[in-house]
């Protein structure tokens, strides 16, 4: 029994007899939600600064005294998925003003979900995190576009590790070059020895095309319109200078 819920589990770990996957416990949740009288329609919608919105449906249990407990458990486990899948800065509630208030609770800068509030609300999407009760959720706003598959011209790749920086040249294709270079970025607290670390890496590889018509990366981290906004390889540096200098990185690296 959780909060009330009976979970059936087949199997039960032997080195942790209480856990439980989520799986299992959202399955029972519905069927209480299926077998119960006055069961609520919850619509949230996420939404960035850019206007950018995703919105997501469920059915809750009626928000009685009895059913708060559980409630809050899916909801906010279920908001907090929602944000570390689709990202946003405002989180808008139609259909129940008890979960928006328990909602506006846990974002609060204490709160039980202050560590999201700061990191995916203010580090990733630029704006701490707020949650509003509405009577309508605006509509869905998203945008996609492919990747990769193009290998006509003169192109760069490069990856940045945690312990080497690698990079391949490659022109309609074929790789002319590809180079691995040891670095350690993980504690430097100088954004130099990131920029002149990529910069060089750039170079060598470009130094074996006649010319660059692309260049395409990755790295760890959540990268939001070509800028770091969260990477283990700058957990050295201060905020300030993590501001200043490794958030437009790429765009000074281009220059």
């Amino acid at each position: 029994m959780t909060h009330g819920l009976e979970v059936q589990t087949r199997h039960r770990p032997v080195l942790d007899p209480d856990f439980l996957p989520a799986v299992l416990w959202n399955r029972a949740y519905h069927a209480r939600v299926r077998a119960t009288r006055g069961a609520v329609d919850l619509g949230v919608a996420l939404v960035r600064q850019d206007g950018t919105a995703f919105t997501h449906k469920a059915r809750i249990l009626p928000p009685t005294a009895a059913n708060a407990a559980l409630n809050r458990k899916y909801v906010e486990r279920l908001v907090k998925f929602l944000l570390w899948q689709k990202g946003g800065c405002t989180i808008l509630v139609k259909g129940c003003d008890p979960v928006a208030r328990m909602l506006a609770a846990a974002y609060r800068e204490k709160g039980l979900r202050a560590f999201d509030r700061d990191l995916v609300g203010r580090r990733m999407f630029g704006q701490t995190i707020r949650v509003e009760a509405v009577k309508k959720l605006p509509p869905v706003r998203e945008t996609s576009q492919p990747l990769g598959r193009h290998l006509d011209g003169c192109r760069i790749g490069f990856d940045l590790g945690g312990s080497d920086r690698k990079c391949a040249a490659v022109i309609d294709g074929k790789v002319v070059f590809s180079d691995e270079v040891v670095w350690n970025p993980y504690f430097e607290k100088d954004p130099w020895y990131h920029f002149e670390g990529i910069n060089d890496t750039l170079r060598r590889a470009a130094a074996r095309l006649p010319r660059i018509d692309a260049i395409g990366g990755s790295a760890a981290g959540v990268y939001v319109n070509n800028e770091p906004r969260v990477g283990s390889l700058y957990r050295g540096i201060a905020e300030p200078d993590f501001d200043r200098h490794i958030r437009g990185i790429f765009r000074a690296l281009q220059q």
